[in-house]
C-alpha cells in the first residue's frame, strides 16, 4: 500500500503530526494482513509518544502487544518496552518495571537480545541500581 509507505517515511522522517493527518479514520482493522496490522497499531503507538500524546501511545502499545503475541516481529515487545520508558518517565516505576519484564518474557522475535538489554537497564533504573 503506497500511502502506508508515505506514512511509515512521515513518521520515520519526524513528520508526526502529517502522517498522524493521513492516518485519520484509519484503524488496524482496514489491514488485512496480521503483520500489517501488529506495525500499523505500533508505528501509531510511537507517533503519539513522539507527540508526547501518553494516552493514546499506551492504547496503540497495548494493541500491538496483543496483536503480537507469538509473533516473530519486534513490533510487541518494542511496544512493552516504550510502554515502559513511558510509565518511567512519569515516575510509575513498579508499572515501568511491569513492562520492562513484559518486554524480556517475550520471546523468539526480532531484536531479542537488544530489547530485554534495554528492558534490563529500565529495570535496574527503577529499582535505584
Amino acid at each position: 500500500m503506497a500511502e502506508y509507505d508515505l506514512i511509515k517515511s512521515l513518521s520515520d522522517g519526524g513528520y508526526h503530526k502529517d502522517a498522524l493527518k493521513l492516518l485519520a479514520g484509519k484503524s488496524a482493522r482496514d489491514f488485512s494482513r496480521p503483520e500489517d496490522k501488529l506495525e500499523f497499531a505500533y508505528r501509531v503507538g510511537r507517533i503519539y509518544d513522539d507527540l508526547g500524546r501518553d494516552n493514546e501511545a499506551v492504547e496503540m502499545y497495548l494493541l500491538a502487544m496483543d496483536l503480537g503475541k507469538g509473533r516473530s516481529e519486534y513490533f510487541a515487545a518494542r511496544a512493552a518496552l516504550q510502554i515502559g520508558y513511558i510509565y518511567e518517565d512519569d515516575g510509575q516505576t513498579t508499572k515501568a518495571i511491569e513492562y520492562y519484564k513484559k518486554c524480556i518474557a517475550m520471546k523468539d522475535h526480532e531484536y531479542k537480545d537488544s530489547l530485554d538489554q534495554k528492558a534490563k537497564a529500565g529495570i535496574a533504573r527503577c529499582s535505584g541500581e
